[in-house]
């Protein structure tokens, strides 16, 4: 057998192999956070990844013409699967600032809120975050040398979508 024999076998296995699974999914958490995934979706660096229905949504947002794709393949109904639920689903969703002005977005978290930074700290600074109802759901007040390991923990324990550009202190 030719070398080329079985470098083109090896091709068509592992093509068969990175086929994306697509559907739904029964027991599996979602590749993005620790919520249940309802729906597997075609990811074109990874082949495929299950989401939750928060996260559907995000995909939806983030590549319309690979979803519309998606919708015309499958007799599934996905919007009625993509719910954001009371989340925030992008960045451009965020009031850029709250709380009369004092404090600013710095980043969208994985869990669907906003983070936000105290405008004009002084020895201490304080970080909000901030449900879409405009709830806040967690205040943290630390000394600004304390505040690039607490964005790092941030980063680590919630997950971060998006980061403010161009607007940090």
């Amino acid at each position: 057998m030719s070398r080329g024999q079985d470098f083109a076998r090896f091709n068509a296995g592992a093509r068969a192999f990175l086929e994306p699974d697509i559907g739904p999914t029964e027991n599996e958490d979602c590749g993005a956070c620790d919520d249940p995934a309802v729906y597997r979706v075609p990811w074109p660096s990874v082949g495929d990844v299950a989401y939750c229905s928060y996260h559907l949504a995000r995909y939806r947002e983030q590549h319309p013409k690979l979803w519309n794709r998606l919708e015309e393949a499958v007799d599934d109904d996905l919007s009625a699967l993509a719910t954001q639920g009371n989340r925030f689903l992008s960045f451009d969703s965020v009031p850029e600032t709250l709380f009369e002005d004092g404090f600013h977005a710095i980043a969208l978290l994985a869990d669907g809120r906003a983070l936000y930074c105290e405008r004009e700290p002084e020895e201490t600074v304080t970080y909000r975050a901030v449900h879409p109802s405009l709830e806040v759901t967690a205040e943290r007040d630390l000394d600004l040398e304390d505040e690039q390991a607490f964005l790092q923990w941030v980063e680590h324990e919630f997950g971060v979508h998006h980061w403010a550009t161009g607007g940090g202190r």
